[in-house]
């Protein structure tokens, strides 16, 4: 792991216990928050002066919080494309409050949305907010982030998964000007995190331990998870999904199945991944199941002599049609998964 700041220059050479190395790190990083945060009775949070929004720039408002555990609270996100409509507010977006401070995890699509994510929680607790966990290089969850480094609060992410964001995410902040606007993503820019890590690790800096996840694959490089073991709450970012689709642009099922039963293991009671429904660790069972009946039906088209052009229209999975996103990712995803097929006959 290793910090971009001047603050993280002091640090052992020698690897040494996981949570001894990054919890410093972290907190040199938000030690300026110390006499920015009023904990005085009213509940509400001072925050470090930031440049107001432009004049005329939409207002990002927050969905009510859903208290999904005790500490525990997710702002939901829209299920749909992202839009002008919902300025693009399509991904959940999760806080754990500790005893010493909150951890974010997911900062929104736009420096505004970042904003309003922070606004809110000044609302629900006096706390502040220690750390923004990014799970991956997604543009639905990583430019939320500038408006967390405007106010001093570190940004983690997986190294891999900041190198990938660093490579595609500038035409990703192209679209979303194009599809969102230039005043609603006003303020908003492609960061660099503040604390990179490579490995699973064990973090307390809340005062309350939690679990980063990194498995060997998933769903894209360097994708991690958040456990919380005092609630049961695994974070599952772009590694899970309920009820919707998952995007095989960056992966494949059969790399992805394993994974699955790796964040099974953490028997979770609460289920909370970056976009669509919440639920429990039983739902990963189900996301399961689409990747291996979609590793079967590939099988059975290549073995049949289906040509790729044909894939799409004779892949359909009925059982998961109702699922979110299923008519414009299916196809592909089958697609990405025939190839796969393809490429491992030319080794036979």
């Amino acid at each position: 792991m290793e910090g971009s700041s001047e603050a993280f220059a002091a640090r052992p050479r020698q690897r040494p216990r996981v949570e001894s190395a990054i919890r410093p790190m972290i907190v040199a990083c938000s030690a300026a928050l110390a006499v920015a945060w009023s904990t005085a009775g009213s509940g509400q949070v001072a925050l470090p002066a930031v440049a107001a929004p432009a004049a005329g720039s939409p207002q990002v408002a927050m969905p009510a919080p859903v208290n999904v555990a005790p500490g525990v609270y997710v702002f939901r996100g829209l299920a749909g494309e992202t839009n002008a409509q919902d300025l693009g507010g399509t991904a959940n977006v999760s806080a754990i409050i500790g005893p010493r401070g909150v951890a974010v995890i997911e900062s929104g699509v736009s420096f505004r949305r970042g904003e309003a994510i922070i606004e809110a929680l000044g609302r629900m607790t006096a706390r502040p907010i220690r750390l923004l966990i990014l799970t991956h290089a997604g543009q639905e969850v990583v430019f939320g982030a500038a408006a967390f480094q405007a106010h001093g609060i570190p940004v983690l992410m997986h190294r891999d998964a900041a190198a990938l964001m660093a490579a595609r995410c500038d035409q990703c902040l192209q679209r979303l000007n194009a599809t969102l606007g230039v005043r609603a993503m006003a303020g908003t820019r492609l960061v660099k995190p503040d604390v990179l890590i490579d490995a699973s690790e064990s973090i307390d800096v809340i005062g309350r331990r939690l679990r980063l996840i990194v498995p060997r694959e998933g769903s894209a490089p360097g994708a991690l998870a958040v456990f919380d073991p005092a609630s049961s709450t695994l974070v599952g970012g772009s590694l899970v999904t309920v009820d919707t689709m998952p995007d095989l642009r960056d992966s494949d099922g059969n790399s992805w199945s394993p994974v699955l039963a790796l964040l099974g293991a953490t028997h979770c009671a609460h289920l909370v991944p970056a976009y669509g429904a919440l639920g429990d660790c039983s739902a990963l069972l189900a996301l399961d199941r689409y990747f291996r009946e979609l590793d079967a039906r590939v099988q059975q088209l290549f073995a049949a002599g289906v040509g790729l052009a044909e894939v799409t229209r004779q892949s359909d999975l009925p059982e998961f049609a109702a699922w979110h996103g299923y008519a414009t990712l299916h196809g592909a995803n089958a697609e990405r998964a025939f190839l796969r097929v393809e490429r491992a006959s030319f080794g036979k």
